[in-house]
């Protein structure tokens, strides 16, 4: 077996340039075979150009057989704007496995080209069976058609019945934008029938024939003039899928009443999970049904690499979608796919309210530390300045006391009483005390009005406004909810408040509730003021309106301090075909 690399970029028609790499050592020749065949050549030509992309590119792969280089051998001719590349894969059936590790290199290498590419265009050409099931097999895992902007065409000359039976070929057909041109050279005139597998159909059931073509008509449209549907957008069939969510403070999971649901009950979700999954079933044709995960839990990442909770249903393709939300994060991001964010949450604290009461240092509020500073340095200044005045007069010049008797008088006016009589014969010491007479007036009344102001409402203390306030005080514990986003940040925090609360994990001072009882606690051990929770703002603009509503009082608030902002989106399977939709939203 030899594996052989060809990449022919047709750079606009202008140059060309042929390179040659290979993935193995050649154990043969690569050989390539001058069988002319016209009709090839129109049908591969007139499909190609149906793309209407402008950026157009296509990339070729065959199994090196006569008939698949009989498909490509006149390349010039092809519809491609932005170039042609060639792969070939020469198969053996004697080791069906190396088939499969080359193909699988082969792809890695044409996936790293597509992706530098605008739109791409894979065309297989092959009639080896089992050439097909490793492409299709190596091409899911390796993802290189589950990218919206590659298509597939595939031309084979194995019946259509046959095709059906090969392993893997339907799970990578319906999942992707792709099409299968059976050719029929038995016949006078060559035929050949395009097909499409649609999304959620059974391996036994009959594809959608979408065009046809022979030498004489050429192309002819079966369905709408659209060489590759738009099948993931609205589906044609209304398939039955899988949909996960677990419960929010306002999103609760009930039970309503289905005969064609087993034991007549059918699972349904409340509030945003149940309008969002509702929206998609009636926009895309589908119906759907509610799967819990075994623990009831959101979901985090398990040192053995699996996933817990509702994302480990999404991972292991147990449920197709769930509609959250649910914190965007790079290492989720690695294991499934995210919506466009909907909303950007943060995670605070939420703590009782303290009760109405005097403060005992009221007087001070009204003035600002520095305000209190500023006066007592210029009471200071202005008696230095009258007492320096006052040493600059001749002592015969001066009546017994003048000095004392001034400096006190700026005392006094501070402190709204009245000034001591003198019989000053200076005009400075008038003009100095009118001045500070002014400028304590403006002072006092505007004190006065702010303390009145003050003292007409009662201080309410809000201690914890950032999880230093909660660690300082060791009587407070926090409650968490278990397998959350913000679990993991707490644990792999080197640093931090976070980290200073992930050394508390396992001790008394941290406990746990799911987000149904939260509710709850807030109402019991939160209002008692031993408890403060630390979770998502989200959950909490729907516990404080609901105890409002309660009780008709506001005893909780939230802390200024927020901790891990990121924005929030519906999480979706790897690559899914639910994917493409929800973007258009």
């Amino acid at each position: 077996m030899s594996t052989t690399v060809g990449i022919l970029w047709l750079g606009m028609g202008v140059t060309c340039l042929l390179v040659h790499a290979r993935l193995h050592h050649i154990t043969g020749t690569w050989t390539r075979t001058t069988i002319a065949s016209m009709d090839s050549h129109l049908q591969l030509d007139d499909m190609l150009a149906i793309e209407r992309c402008s950026h157009f590119s296509v990339l070729l792969l065959t199994d090196g057989s006569s008939w698949a280089m009989s498909m490509t051998q006149d390349l010039a001719h092809l519809h491609a704007p932005w170039g042609v590349g060639v792969f070939e894969v020469k198969t053996s059936e004697q080791n069906t496995s190396m088939t499969y590790e080359q193909l699988l290199q082969t792809i890695t290498t044409a996936r790293q080209l597509g992706d530098a590419l605008w739109c791409v265009t894979m065309v297989v050409v092959s009639d080896d069976p089992a050439f097909l099931a490793a492409f299709a097999e190596s091409s899911f895992k390796s993802h290189l058609l589950l990218v919206q902007k590659t298509k597939l065409l595939v031309f084979t000359r194995i019946p259509l019945l046959q095709l059906q039976t090969l392993p893997h070929l339907h799970r990578t057909l319906s999942r992707t934008t792709s099409l299968v041109a059976v050719v029929d050279d038995t016949l006078p005139v060559s035929r050949t029938k395009v097909f499409s597998w649609l999304p959620f159909t059974d391996p036994e059931s009959q594809p959608l024939q979408v065009a046809s073509w022979t030498i004489n008509q050429r192309l002819t449209f079966t369905h709408p003039p659209d060489l590759f549907p738009q099948k993931f957008l609205r589906f044609p069939h209304r398939p039955h899928v899988l949909v996960t969510a677990e419960e929010l403070v306002a999103q609760v999971a009930y039970t309503v009443d289905d005969p064609t649901a087993p034991e007549g009950k059918r699972l349904t979700f409340g509030g945003p999970a149940g309008n969002i999954t509702e929206m998609l079933s009636t926009i895309m044709n589908f119906t759907y049904t509610y799967v819990r995960s075994p623990d009831k839990t959101w979901g985090l990442l398990q040192s053995d690499g699996t996933w817990t909770g509702i994302l480990g249903l999404v991972t292991r393709e147990e449920a197709e979608f769930t509609p959250g939300p649910f914190m965007m994060d790079i290492t989720r991001s690695y294991w499934m796919d995210f919506s466009p964010f909907v909303y950007m949450g943060n995670y605070l604290i939420l703590a009782a309210r303290g009760r109405p009461e005097v403060d005992p240092w009221g007087f001070l509020l009204p003035l600002r530390p520095k305000v209190w500073v500023a006066v007592l340095t210029a009471l200071w200044a202005v008696c230095v300045v009258m007492l320096l005045l006052s040493f600059c007069v001749p002592s015969y010049m001066q009546e017994p006391g003048m000095a004392d008797t001034n400096t006190f008088n700026c005392v006094r006016v501070l402190l709204q009483e009245d000034i001591m009589r003198t019989k000053s014969r200076w005009w400075w010491e008038r003009v100095m005390l009118g001045v500070w007479m002014l400028m304590i007036m403006v002072l006092t009344q505007g004190y006065v009005g702010n303390l009145m102001s003050l003292l007409a409402v009662r201080y309410i203390d809000e201690p914890y406004q950032s999880l230093e306030n909660v660690l300082d005080n060791s009587d407070v514990r926090i409650i968490l909810v278990p397998n959350t986003f913000i679990i993991k940040y707490i644990e792999t925090a080197t640093s931090g408040p976070l980290h200073e609360v992930g050394k508390l994990m396992g001790t008394n001072r941290v406990t746990y509730n799911s987000f149904v009882e939260l509710q709850n606690s807030m109402e019991t051990v939160v209002h008692a003021a031993t408890h403060v929770i630390f979770d998502g703002d989200i959950n909490f603009m729907n516990l404080l309106p609901k105890s409002f509503s309660l009780t008709g009082r506001c005893d909780f608030y939230l802390s200024r301090s927020v901790y891990a902002t990121n924005p929030m989106a519906m999480v979706t399977q790897k690559n899914s075909l639910f994917l493409p939709r929800i973007k258009k939203l």
